[in-house]
Parts: C-alpha cells; sequence; structure tokens
C-alpha cells in the first residue's frame, strides 16, 4: 500500500521481499529499466539532486527513519515533488539497494536530458566532452561531474558507453547527470558530424611527440594569443584500458599531451578528463 507522510508518521514498509521492493532493485539492471522507463537514484546527494532539478520526473521516494532525522529536509523535497513519499525499514532500504544509505528515489528517464538542441544554446566559446568507448560507471559518473563542475555544456555519449542512466554512474556524478544535457549519439562518426557542424574543434589526448603540451597551451593563451582552447572545443574521451582509436586519434584537429613529472605511466581517464577540463574552464572566454 503507497504511504503518504503526514503529521502522524505511517507504519514504515517493512517487507524486504514485497513485490514492490523487488521491483525498485530490479531497476539496478538495464533491461528493467528499458522497460517500465524508470531509473533508480541511490544516496541523498544524487536524490537530493533529483528533487531540486527534476521534480517532475519524480515517481516514489523512499527514506528510512534514520535518514529522515539525518536529512530532514529532503523529507520536504521529497513532499514537494510527489504524492509518494515512503518510509521503510533498513531492511527493505537494504533490499531495495546497497548503496543507498537509506535514501532512494525512482524517477522516470526524463529526468534526465537528452534534447540535442541543447548545444546549440550553448554560449561560445563553449565546452563539450564526447566520451567514445566509456565502459566504466564509476569513471563516467566522475567524467560527468566534473564537466558540470568545470562549466562543459554538455557531454556526448557514443554507442558503446554505459547507460547513463546505470545507478553506480547516477551516485559516481553526485547528481550531476540532473544538470547539464547528456546526449546520446548512434557512433562516433555521428558525434563528430555533430560537433563540426556547430564549429567545434576536437581535441584528443595522446603521449605522441607530435601532441602539443597542456601547460604551453595554457601559457601561450594566458599570455592573449589565440590556442586551441580558446575557441569552442570538445574533448575526446575514449576506453579505459585502451584509450583512443587510430580512427578517432585521426578525427581530432589536435592532440594534446599532459605532462607528469612523477613515475605513473598514465592517467585513469577521468583524471585526465578532470586536468583538461580545469584547462578549459581556466582559458574560456579569454
Amino acid at each position: 500500500m503507497s504511504q503518504h507522510f503526514s503529521s502522524e508518521r505511517p507504519t514504515a514498509l517493512s517487507n524486504p521481499h514485497a513485490d514492490r521492493v523487488k521491483k525498485v532493485a530490479r531497476l539496478v539492471g538495464r533491461s528493467a529499466r528499458s522497460r517500465s522507463g524508470h531509473m533508480i537514484v541511490e544516496g541523498p546527494q544524487a536524490v537530493r539532486e533529483l528533487l531540486l532539478h527534476r521534480p517532475a520526473s519524480v515517481v516514489d521516494v523512499y527514506l528510512t527513519g534514520a535518514a529522515i532525522t539525518a536529512h530532514p529536509e529532503m523529507l520536504s523535497l521529497a513532499q514537494a515533488a510527489t504524492r509518494w513519499v515512503h518510509e521503510v525499514t533498513d531492511e527493505v532500504a537494504a533490499a531495495m539497494s546497497g548503496d543507498a544509505q537509506g535514501i532512494l528515489a525512482v524517477a522516470r528517464h526524463e529526468a534526465i536530458i537528452e534534447a540535442e538542441d541543447a548545444a546549440d544554446d550553448a554560449p561560445s566559446p563553449s565546452t563539450f566532452v564526447c566520451v567514445t568507448q566509456g565502459r566504466d560507471p564509476g569513471n563516467l559518473g566522475t567524467i560527468i561531474r566534473t564537466a558540470d563542475a568545470m562549466g562543459a555544456s554538455a557531454v556526448l555519449l557514443c554507442a558503446g558507453t554505459v547507460d547513463v542512466r546505470n545507478p553506480k554512474v547516477v551516485r559516481s556524478s553526485a547528481g550531476s547527470v540532473f544538470h547539464l544535457p547528456l546526449i546520446p549519439m548512434p557512433s562516433f562518426e555521428a558525434a563528430v558530424d555533430f560537433l563540426r557542424s556547430r564549429g567545434v574543434r576536437l581535441l584528443g589526448t595522446s603521449g605522441s611527440v607530435e601532441a602539443e603540451d597542456l601547460s604551453e597551451l595554457i601559457a601561450t593563451s594566458l599570455r592573449g594569443a589565440p590556442t586551441v582552447l580558446t575557441g569552442s572545443h570538445a574533448w575526446l574521451m575514449g576506453n579505459e584500458a585502451k584509450g583512443l582509436s587510430e580512427e578517432e586519434l585521426a578525427a581530432c584537429d589536435s592532440l594534446v599531451t599532459i605532462p607528469m613529472t612523477g613515475h605513473a605511466e598514465s592517467l585513469n581517464v577521468a583524471s585526465a578528463a578532470s586536468i583538461c577540463l580545469y584547462a578549459s574552464q581556466l582559458l574560456r572566454g579569454r
């Protein structure tokens, strides 16, 4: 039975084997998300961003008694977004998700903006991120979070990249998936056409001798000279294990190397994205 909070709190949902609980738990899987048109959002930070930025997409919110005490503002936010706000026991919350920290929500797919025309309203110059074959949900969520923090206009997700509604992506993004457009692309070629038609230069990271040093690009830009970072550009981020493919490297207008003085041979793709996007934020509009 659906519950709604009032001045007298109703009995918490307590059966971890109930059909409702199993239905929510199944949203961890892509097929269940696809069939239902719903996604699961886990944890206080991601749920808070959902409630603040995409309240119309919220279906249900589930909170434990301890979570209500620890995050009292979440209850009022939830009640403003949907009438279906449920208190649940710790056992039910754990059965729905092992990563909920006592707070989770079910939302419709449109909680995440996928409209291509959202990129048309981007300021000039703009920064984009294009993820070509990102398979790790934690890395993808971190890249999206960094893109959001560094003022990117949109993130393009090429076919072969992990589902952006994967709960680990949503959780790793700390709710940034609800802030900026995440645009699916049927192929890498389609992403290239999309960006070039908007006058966006494609930048890739590479350790090749032909690549431009990021530190030198920053210094040149700060001196007032135009570089690839001072106009609209997109950072291509490749597969975690293999990096950018030969085809993807060939499509780049410029290759950039991140100088390293320590002993590590390479950077995690999300770490590399953070450095590149910080450089873009530093120089945007100069």
